[in-house]
């Protein structure tokens, strides 16, 4: 099956290289796959776009909105069973060794020879952009998933300490409820509810545990009275989300703790970027921080760019130059400084970046130090699609079926894998 899929491709893309030498070669256009749709994601963007069209390309945008490439991998899905995959695409960790398994994404590694990748790029990231000694994907931000973001105002009225441990954060919490404050801005959309539950798995069992349950699957490790814990506390948390939580996306969510109708989000850097656009300054209008129990960890996940093979050589020149500018300082520094991200090359300056992005910067290298940088689960990294497919759907159902007790979760969380 695999040789008869790549066989396709590869005909479906002479045909259309044919076709396409007709076109004038001047004419440089890169359709791009992402799913980089809100306002914060948007004016990151353009920096990559603007900085592509300086260099005589145009940008052909093909977003499809849904985070975590959820909705986005479906239309790849049925764009390369037609023999028609775009360009270039927004990828994760696992994704990238996903289709370069499978034969279908453009061997980089010229480019990074030439750009000399392994020099600069982040070790943890090189992991899953080479395959084998060879690379299929360029790293572009790097993420953290253990944020909390606090309205601090909220924070200031209600006299509660930002590092409190959740017994006392749930004491804060029933106070904002009876005054109408949202405690927890989140939507009970399946890949938040993962993302959460990973946060809290972190908070209750700390990085050795994460390590032990969630990269390594070790059963006594999902069968246990921390990963127990782990349920029974999500429980608790989720009880303090809004009431409209079944539909609400992460940055509406974002916009809640933005206005002061919600008191803090548990989520990724890119919420930053909408504080940012919304004019909000660090330490004045909101407080970046760690969920309780995380401070010395760092779940990392980055964005990555894998090219697929070019339909002909205007869009491989294309190619090239995005592949230049993927690792540029200066666009990698204007660009994760909107995203909320930080750079995944190491010539970029951290003093560049507000006050958010340098406490990453460090937390991520005194993680590395320490054995505490883990792959996230909720974003494509720690554990293959279908496995992680596994623990959304677990923990989906537990939070939307108050009878479902922990010790039936994890019965159904090991029923699960065993069957992959």
């Amino acid at each position: 099956m695999r040789i008869k899929f790549v066989q396709v491709l590869v005909t479906t893309g002479i045909i259309a290289a044919l076709a396409g030498q007709s076109e004038s070669l001047a004419q440089e256009r890169l359709e791009v796959m992402h799913w980089w749709t809100s306002g914060g994601e948007s004016k990151a963007l353009s920096v990559l776009t603007s900085a592509l069209k300086e260099e005589g390309v145009e940008w052909q945008d093909s977003a499809v909105a849904g985070s975590a490439g959820t909705n986005l991998l479906q239309v790849l899905q049925a764009r390369l069973a037609a023999g028609d995959p775009p360009a270039a695409m927004q990828l994760h960790g696992q994704q990238i060794r996903s289709y370069a398994n499978e034969g279908i994404l453009l061997d980089l590694t010229d480019f990074a020879t030439a750009g000399k990748w392994d020099e600069i790029l982040a070790p943890e990231l090189q992991a899953f952009a080479k395959i084998e000694g060879k690379y299929f994907g360029i790293p572009f931000d790097e993420h953290r998933g253990n944020w909390m973001w606090v309205n601090k105002p909220l924070l200031d009225k209600y006299g509660g300490e930002v590092t409190a441990p959740w017994e006392e954060r749930f004491f804060l919490a029933d106070k904002m409820k009876a005054d109408g404050i949202t405690p927890l801005a989140h939507g009970f959309q399946a890949w938040q509810e993962l993302e959460l539950w990973e946060n809290i798995l972190i908070g209750v069992g700390g990085a050795n545990f994460h390590k032990s349950a969630l990269s390594e699957l070790r059963p006594d490790a999902l069968d246990s009275d921390t990963m127990r814990e782990t349920f029974e506390t999500y429980r608790r948390v989720i009880r303090y989300s809004p009431q409209n939580a079944a539909n609400l996306d992460w940055n509406p969510a974002t916009q809640m703790v933005i206005r002061g109708e919600a008191a803090f989000q548990i989520q990724g850097d890119w919420a930053k970027g909408e504080f940012k656009l919304a004019g909000k300054q660090a330490g004045v209008d909101y407080i970046c921080t760690v969920p309780p129990g995380h401070e010395d960890t760092f779940l990392f996940l980055a964005d990555y760019w894998g090219f697929f093979p070019p339909k002909n050589e205007a869009v491989a020149n294309a190619q090239k130059k995005m592949a230049e500018l993927a690792v540029n300082t200066k666009v990698q520094t204007e660009f994760n400084k909107e995203k909320g991200s930080i750079p995944t090359i190491s010539s970029v300056n951290p003093s560049d970046f507000d006050e958010c992005a340098q406490k990453g910067i460090k937390d991520r290298q005194n993680a590395l130090a320490e054995g505490k940088l883990l792959p996230s689960l909720g974003e494509n990294h720690a554990q293959p699609r279908e496995v992680r497919g596994v623990f959304e759907d677990v923990v989906n159902a537990y939070a939307r079926d108050p009878s479902m007790t922990a010790q039936q979760a994890i019965d159904n969380l090991k029923n699960g894998l065993a069957q992959l």
